[in-house]
């Protein structure tokens, strides 16, 4: 068995196929952390056979996850985004990376990475240009730290700490850490579909920023 842990904040509109897709994957416990949602998520999400973590107050994107962690009891543990832009059949590759390695992380710019429907150009712009920032200020090799599908052995989930952002730059404080310690952290291609409704706002990208000085130097 491996556990899948979404994390989920006001996505009545857009979790729903995501979860009728992922439960239909064999041998996956599916665990959705509500982070501090106002709208119709909880709703949609009681119709389907998944473990649910609720928090009235908002966590941010990587503290739910890691609280999702806490209770996942899966040999390899994923975090998926509630979106699906990750389909199963790509998740289940990552799975089987997972069985080899400490960490795998899914990328959207390796040369073999499939992105049938792309980001609108400011964000891909964005994203190319944060990564070059974590390469310089973390000295992270990867092409791509942001791809919301990552999955760990359990033993890795045990030592995930010290994590000093809970935001949208979890991503990088996880392997970042998880890097010093010596885990194997490996990067592999994806079939990546992008879907409308990204919470990520332009104050989002530049604390983004801020907090990998936060990560290096504190």
């Amino acid at each position: 068995m491996f556990s899948i842990v979404i994390p989920a904040h006001n996505e009545a509109t857009r979790i729903g196929k995501t979860l009728r897709d992922y439960t239909k994957i064999k041998d996956a416990e599916i665990i959705v952390v509500l982070n501090g949602c106002t709208d119709n998520t909880e709703k949609v999400v009681v119709n389907f056979d998944v473990k649910i973590l609720e928090f009235r107050k908002k966590l941010g994107k990587g503290r739910a996850i890691i609280e999702g962690f806490k209770v996942a009891k899966g040999e390899i543990v994923v975090f998926a985004d509630t979106d699906g832009s990750v389909p199963p059949e790509e998740l289940l590759k990552v799975v089987n990376y997972a069985k080899k390695y400490d960490v795998t992380i899914c990328s959207r710019w390796l040369k073999e990475s499939i992105i049938p429907v792309k980001q609108p150009l400011l964000r891909r712009i964005a994203s190319r240009v944060f990564n070059a920032a974590v390469r310089i200020i973390l000295g992270l090799k990867f092409h791509d730290t942001q791809c919301g599908c990552k999955a760990f052995r359990r033993d890795v989930v045990y030592a995930i700490n010290d994590i000093k952002t809970g935001g949208y730059a979890f991503d990088v404080d996880l392997l970042y850490n998880l890097k010093k310690k010596g885990y194997s952290i490996h990067e592999v291609p994806i079939t990546w579909i992008d879907r409308k409704g990204s919470k990520l706002k332009l104050i989002d990208v530049f604390e983004m920023f801020i907090s990998l000085f936060k990560i290096r130097f504190s």
